[in-house]
């Protein structure tokens, strides 16, 4: 009796170990909700982590692709293990091993390839659990200056043919006359090198008069405003005298000019440029954040003023909580006018608008065809959230962030407060007439808050040159 009595506790002891093991274990597996974009000789950085923030030391992380080409990282036992990876990744794929402590299990891949791009799944195991997240690499590539030459495929008839070279998407081709009309063209000529880069060629037909054309190669991919990838170059032929032709390639006009433009943005007169910093600021609000919307593991003060990401709360739910991204909205709402906002920002962050109807429920995706229109810094990655996603320089990476939505003209800037430098303008936002717009917050970072700033005073000092 007394051993059946000894067998009895000493299972129950065992389950009520194992369930308390099993409830310390317990995880998400978490990545970005938009795809990485870099370029090809670039190193990249497929962000994966743990929630809660629990040691990954002693879990096993395993990184494969998705496509089945083959093991990318395997880390077990404390220590990588390379038996079974593909020779593409060797010396070439590893974690943030100083990082795993803070569940960190994020990959860097160094010297990307164009055969890299796919999608990654990021897979964390222990002996009573496992969980995954996939995560898209995207890579892409401007290819080289166009070059035009005249082409005689027989006949009376010739053409102008331009081609460029190590493209990544397939890039537009268009050709313009002297008066900026653009030139019906055959669909271009693709064709595909040992790097999987594009070259594309296209033909125009040309008379025997005189006329200048351009030939325009533009990236399929958003690009900022000063990072202009226009080559232009331009061909002159004399009248019907003869065949002389002239090309004149205007690529470093065109690139001095986009130069000169931005210098003059930049620089523009210090009287100039407080004017409109006081026409931005005049548009200062008080924005406040919303419990009620606020993810479980998002702590905000009492004030509404600062969040930061932190340990999983109970919470009521609502249709209006964000319930698997740690995102927060406003109060406050704007459905006309002209409204400016600043947030002190942190190491890992996404911060824009969203629109009332945009979906709060589930791993949503920050794009503006979902209703969201954000910049998103982590680590070493600065960005736009546009479809596919667009890099900015580090540069223009912010410590305070200005926010101006504009309802009327449906746009919303970004700007370095700093410096009151402009880093990205969202235009043409996609929204019913009338539908509230909140400011919206994501952070991921459990050493500093998101701070909001307090309203803007028009009346500042310009800023000196250094």
């Amino acid at each position: 009796m007394e051993s059946d009595q000894s067998q009895w506790l000493f299972v129950t002891l065992l389950f009520l170990h194992q369930s308390c093991v099993s409830g310390s274990e317990r995880f998400d597996v978490r990545g970005p909700a938009v795809p990485v974009f870099v370029f090809p000789g670039e190193d990249a950085v497929l962000p994966c982590y743990l929630s809660p923030e629990i040691s990954a030391k002693d879990l096993q992380i395993r990184w494969f692709r998705k496509d089945n080409i083959g093991l990318v990282c395997l880390h077990e036992s404390g220590q990588y293990n390379f038996e079974g990876q593909s020779p593409d990744y060797r010396d070439r794929a590893g974690l943030f091993l100083q990082e795993l402590h803070r569940g960190n299990v994020s990959l860097t891949l160094r010297d990307v390839r164009r055969s890299d791009r796919g999608q990654y799944k990021c897979m964390v195991g222990s002996d009573l659990m496992e969980d995954d997240t996939v995560i898209d690499l995207g890579v892409r590539a401007l290819g080289s200056q166009p070059s035009v030459s005249l082409h005689s495929p027989g006949g009376d008839q010739a053409q102008l043919l331009c081609r460029s070279e190590g493209w990544f998407p397939q890039p537009a081709v268009i050709w313009t006359d002297r008066d900026g009309n653009e030139v019906t063209s055959q669909p271009p000529t693709v064709d595909t090198d040992s790097q999987g880069l594009l070259s594309v060629s296209s033909y125009i037909p040309v008379k025997q008069e005189s006329n200048i054309f351009s030939c325009l190669v533009r990236s399929a991919l958003p690009e900022p405003d000063w990072g202009s990838q226009l080559h232009i170059p331009r061909d002159f032929f004399p009248a019907p005298s003869g065949w002389m032709v002239t090309l004149f390639l205007t690529a470093a006009v065109t690139v001095a000019a986009s130069i000169l433009i931005v210098i003059q943005w930049r620089k523009m007169d210090k009287e100039d440029k407080l004017a409109e910093w006081r026409w931005i600021c005049s548009a200062a609000a008080a924005v406040t954040l919303d419990p009620d919307t606020a993810h479980c593991r998002l702590s905000l003060s009492e004030d509404g003023k600062r969040v930061r990401w932190g340990q999983r709360k109970s919470l009521f739910d609502s249709p209006h909580r964000f319930d698997y991204w740690e995102c927060v909205v406003s109060r406050e709402a704007f459905t006309s006018g002209r409204h400016y906002w600043e947030v002190e920002v942190n190491d890992s962050w996404i911060i824009g608008v969203t629109r009332e109807s945009a979906e709060r429920k589930g791993g949503i995706s920050f794009y503006p065809q979902q209703g969201y229109w954000c910049l998103r810094s982590y680590r070493s990655d600065f960005s736009v959230l546009t479809d596919p996603e667009t890099r900015l320089p580090l540069s223009l990476r912010p410590r305070k962030l200005g926010v101006c939505v504009d309802i009327e003209e449906r746009k919303v800037s970004f700007y370095t407060v700093e410096s009151r430098a402009h880093v990205y303008t969202f235009t043409d936002m996609v929204f019913p007439q009338g539908e509230k717009i909140y400011p919206v917050f994501w952070t991921g970072d459990s050493d500093k808050d998101l701070e909001l700033l307090p309203a803007v005073s028009v009346e500042i000092k310009p800023v000196t040159d250094s």
